[in-house]
């Protein structure tokens, strides 16, 4: 068998890859196989006895007759012995019916004998499968992750993760039968046609030529079904390849209009799928109909052929009940095996198909595998690219006999339009593109021969894609540090893949410290800061800080959060923004905060007071009817939604105007419309219970300096105040479901910025929110909280892909993932793409400095840059610009801040 660390192609044969892989298995399976056969053998002679014998008086004709049982003789020559054999057990008589007991129980022993051998054989052959299909799949998986870029652009995703998942299933289900199940059965055959010809050989020619029948009419008729599964196989697929195309560009979909004409095509191959699987059912319940009909022949010709030799004399009765005993169990064995052999040429073709797709052009070279000795040095010298050529799928080149060299250390932009060159030099200095022709070295050792861990971990790329798993900011940034370190005598490559990498413990601590200049954790969240501040991102992770909430806050730090509030308030009062924010007070009405808000006086800890499902809340309700508030709110509820439906009436659905409505949704107007015909003039008492909630809830979410209806009063605002207290005291003091505000206390369940303002910013005013937040971040680093809050940005989740960040966040959190475990060569394509160009001046300003070292503590880096544009050209050293696949010009332009380079690591080994 090929290892995993084979250059191209995986195992051919399906049997040899099977064989190699479980070979101790198999053996040890079949010699369990072998000791049950004799087992197999007695459980079908025994009936014989037991009918001739007890059963028809066979030996017990007279009165008190018994029969000799359970003698145990050892023959010895005469010469030894007079006898001729050694009596080692003498054994013991028993009479007519305590002979059939014991040769009843003697069977039943025989029967959970063979019961036990089946079950150890099953369970060991389905726990050998399972380990077996875990392997395979972490091996294609393993290979996934070592395609060059060239394989993925001709593979879906959606089509690798279904055959991973779902088409490589039945072959673990094969693997533990793949030699076991045939020998198994073969075996169980055999016993019982050898037990039949023993008995009877005509009867044993009988059952031999219909199986010989069976065996060969069978596979025959299946052979279109495999051509059939093959075809429903590669359908789904495809059907799989689109589903995944749709919603990977369902943006694209929806501006198109093209819904309609994805539905027609899913509708095409549904179809064509439907068609397949039809005929392969007909095909599958027909031969499932002529192989039993074939299995029920032989007890046809058993039982007359049988019986008409039993009449003659020449088979007696309990032959012939041993004989279709035993055919009995044929059978099924058969029906296995012929199921087996349908199951092996089903299973052969889907291994066919998986290897074949999980193989690369043989003029193609696999990644090699990411094994590497530590500590892996640092790379130094030269990289040169000498007469590279890179042709694209289409013949296209992508560079034609380019030569370019540059220091490990140096600084160096390069300028070209999409077809220059520029970007294929830097994605196969990054791996991401294979030379059809020449050579790219690294100081004295081909890029090639290069371990994987040794350029990923020395060589940083940012390009204009970007990927982040599902997670955290903190584990997108991680992501580039998290490293195996294996000890001396750490298992190697292939048995990480035996072990379907289960001797690589993902709960260990797999970050780097060292490549991000840090000791230890308490170190590496300033090292994510100082990256994150150099691409200009440390704002935004303040900013979800602040909108997030600690759920764990030791005493300390929350003492000084409401340390902060008073803080803050003396500086708005110092700068003259005293009415930008308006404080949270257990005795005053809260007016730049909802009605709903002002009534709860806290944050919801659950869903039972969700400020969307307070007017079915029946706490709520009954406090509200206990002041006389209910009736009040419902009817401010409706005078909203007269009021907005009136007002918008006969507007477009993007006139601007609606942004100014934060009351409801134009979408839910004809809710509304259709709850104010229902209510009519009838009032709160009278309206149904659901038409209550509607307009309540509606009345709760009312602000008056924001919606300005002039609906709420100087009393109305009083009796939600007393209406607050008794809401207080309904809940209790043991209430587990709000978080109340309180001056004095820190509230877990509100957001850090909440937490620090203790209010609400004021509306109408221009530039509060931006002057309040300024105000909040001096405070919160006047008094060293920045870290807290930071750190809780950090596990603001990203969603899947970084979905939920910006364009343009997400390419500086790109670079600065790159920049956290300082390279030794930072690659970059366009990596700053998404934004303006006065923010991509100031980002490259920074990551150049940083290029040139500090010797106290930051070493230097070379940078390969491909250019967003030409107005960043000025802080490189060189500039090198790319035409047709070749080098145009390139220009020295020196040390734009006078500081010499620092290149101090030792040379790279050329051995590495």
């Amino acid at each position: 068998m090929r290892r995993a660390g084979a250059k191209h192609g995986m195992e051919a044969s399906l049997f040899r890859y099977i064989w190699n892989e479980t070979r101790r298995e198999q053996i040890w399976i079949l010699f369990i196989i072998l000791a049950s056969m004799p087992f197999s053998f007695l459980m079908l002679d025994l009936p014989k006895y037991i009918v001739n014998g007890p059963i028809q008086a066979k030996g017990f004709e007279t009165a008190g007759a018994t029969q000799h049982y359970f003698q145990l003789k050892i023959p010895v020559p005469a010469a030894l012995k007079r006898e001729g054999f050694v009596e080692v057990l003498h054994g013991f008589d028993l009479d007519r019916i305590w002979s059939l007991v014991m040769l009843s129980g003697a069977f039943l022993l025989l029967v959970i004998i063979n019961g036990l051998f089946k079950y150890y054989i099953n369970f060991y052959k389905g726990r050998l499968g399972e380990r077996m299909l875990g392997q395979f799949r972490y091996e294609l998986m393993d290979r996934v992750l070592r395609f060059p870029l060239s394989e993925f652009r001709r593979v879906k995703g959606a089509e690798v993760a279904t055959m991973i998942r779902d088409e490589v299933e039945p072959l673990g289900g094969f693997i533990g039968d793949a030699i076991v199940q045939p020998v198994f059965l073969l075996g169980q055959i055999a016993t019982a046609i050898v037990f039949i010809l023993v008995q009877n050989p005509f009867l044993g020619l009988i059952a031999i030529t219909l199986l010989v029948v069976q065996g060969l009419v069978i596979p025959r008729l299946r052979r279109r079904q495999l051509i059939l599964g093959r075809q429903r196989q590669l359908e789904s697929r495809a059907l799989a390849g689109v589903v995944g195309e749709i919603v990977d560009g369902i943006t694209a979909v929806h501006t198109n209009d093209a819904s309609d004409f994805q539905r027609a095509d899913l509708a095409s191959r549904l179809v064509k799928i439907f068609g397949i699987r039809f005929e392969l059912y007909q095909r599958k319940f027909f031969v499932k109909f002529l192989n039993n009909l074939l299995a029920q022949i032989t007890p046809f010709l058993f039982y007359m052929v049988g019986g008409f030799l039993a009449i003659m004399g020449t088979l007696n009765i309990g032959q012939l009940v041993a004989v279709i005993s035993a055919y009995k169990d044929l059978p099924s064995p058969v029906k296995d095996l012929i199921d087996w052999d349908q199951q092996r040429l089903d299973v052969e073709v889907k291994y066919e198909q998986i290897i074949e797709q999980f193989s690369v052009d043989p003029a193609v070279e696999l990644l090699p595998p990411p094994d590497a000795d530590e500590p892996l040095p640092h790379l130094a010298g030269e990289v040169a690219l000498s007469n590279a050529t890179v042709a694209d799928s289409n013949g296209t080149r992508l560079l034609d006999n380019a030569t370019f060299r540059m220091g490990v250390g140096d600084v160096v932009a390069l300028e070209g339009g999409t077809s220059s060159g520029s970007e294929t030099i830097v994605e196969v200095l990054a791996r991401l593109q294979v030379l059809d022709g020449g050579r790219v070295t690294i100081g004295e050792t081909d890029l090639k021969d290069l371990p994987v861990a040794l350029t990923g971990r020395r060589i940083s790329f940012a390009g204009v894609d970007t990927f982040f798993p599902q997670g955290t900011i903190e584990e997108a940034m991680l992501f580039g540090i998290r490293h195996t370190r294996r000890p001396p005598g750490a298992p190697g490559r292939y048995d990480i893949i035996k072990s379907r990498g289960n001797n690589l413990d993902v709960a260990a601590d797999w970050i780097d410290y060292e490549a991000a200049g840090a000791t230890g954790l308490e170190d590496l969240g300033e090292r994510m800061r100082d990256a994150l501040v150099m691409v200009d991102l440390e704002h935004d992770i303040l900013a979800f800080g602040l909108n997030r909430r600690i759920s764990e806050m030791w005493d300390e730090a929350a003492e000084r959060f409401v340390e902060a509030r008073g803080i803050l308030r003396e500086k708005l009062d110092a700068a003259g923004m005293t009415g930008l924010v308006e404080p949270f007070d257990p005795e005053h009405y809260n007016s730049q905060s909802t009605i709903g808000e002002n009534l709860i006086f806290g944050t919801p800890l659950d869903d039972t007071f969700s400020l969307r499902q307070l007017g079915s809340n029946p706490i709520v309700r009954q406090v509200l009817a206990e002041h006389q508030l209910d009736a009040a709110l419902f009817a401010m509820g409706k005078d909203i939604a007269s009021t907005i439906l009136e007002v918008f009436d006969g507007l477009e659905a993007d006139s601007p105007l609606f942004e100014q409505l934060s009351l409801m949704a134009p979408d839910q107007f004809a809710d509304y419309q259709a709850a104010l015909k229902r209510v009519g003039s009838r009032g709160f008492a009278k309206a149904a219970s659901g038409d209550q909630a509607v307009f309540l809830d509606l009345a709760f979410g009312y602000i008056e300096p924001r919606d300005r209806l002039g609906l709420l009063t100087g009393d109305l605002e009083l009796s939600l105040l007393d209406a607050r207290r008794a809401f207080y005291d309904a809940l209790g003091e043991d209430q587990q479901s709000i978080a109340f505000y309180h001056p004095d206390l820190y509230n877990e369940a509100a957001s850090v910025k909440d937490n620090v303002l203790m209010g609400r910013v004021a509306f109408g005013i221009a530039e509060a929110e931006s002057r309040v937040a300024a105000a909040v971040r001096a405070t919160i680093d006047e008094l060293g909280l920045r870290p807290i809050v930071f750190h809780t940005g950090l596990s603001f989740n990203i969603g899947s892909g970084g979905k939920r960040l910006g364009a343009a966040q997400r390419q500086k959190l790109a670079m600065a993932r790159a920049l956290l475990r300082r390279p030794d060569l930072l690659l970059v394509h366009r990596g700053l793409m998404q934004l303006d160009p006065a923010s991509q001046d100031a980002i490259v300003g920074r990551i150049v400095a940083a290029s040139r070292g500090d010797a106290a503590d930051r070493p230097g880096f070379g940078i390969l840059w491909n250019l967003e544009n030409e107005g960043l050209a000025h802080h490189f050293d060189r500039v090198v610009q790319m035409e047709n696949g070749r080098v145009a010009s390139d220009s020295a332009q020196g040390d734009a801040e006078g500081v010499p380079r620092q290149d101090e690591r030792e040379p790279m080994r050329a051995s590495a």
